[in-house]
C-alpha cells in the first residue's frame, strides 16, 4: 500500500499571484495532477512577498516530485522560479503499520 504524503512547496513566480492562480486552476493544470494522483489542498501568496508562492498537495510518496520532473519546462513556462523551489514532506505518523519507510 503506497503511503499519502502531503508536500509543501514554496517557490517564487515571475508574474503575478493572480496569473499564476488562473494557470494552477487551470483544466490542463488539473488534468496534469490528476495524472500522478495529486490532490492540491491549498495554494497562497505570502502576504509580506507577493512573488512567493505556497502551494500543499497530498499524493502518494514520490509523486508530487515525479510531477515536478515531467512537469518542469510546462511549469518555466509559467513564469516559476524552479531554482527558488524549497519542498518538506509531511506524515500521519512514522509507525510503519501506518506510513511510508
Amino acid at each position: 500500500m503506497s503511503c499519502s504524503v502531503t508536500s509543501v512547496f514554496t517557490f517564487k513566480i515571475e508574474s503575478t499571484f493572480d496569473e499564476w492562480s488562473e494557470i494552477f486552476d487551470s483544466a490542463e493544470a488539473d488534468k496534469r495532477h490528476s495524472e500522478f494522483d495529486i490532490k492540491p489542498l491549498f495554494r497562497g501568496v505570502s502576504k509580506e512577498d507577493p512573488q512567493k508562492i505556497i502551494v500543499i498537495h497530498q499524493a502518494p510518496e514520490g509523486n508530487v516530485q515525479k510531477f515536478v520532473e515531467a512537469n518542469g519546462e510546462w511549469m518555466a513556462t509559467h513564469r516559476v522560479d524552479l531554482s527558488t523551489m524549497e519542498e518538506s514532506s509531511w506524515v500521519a505518523s512514522l509507525t510503519k503499520d501506518s506510513c511510508c519507510d
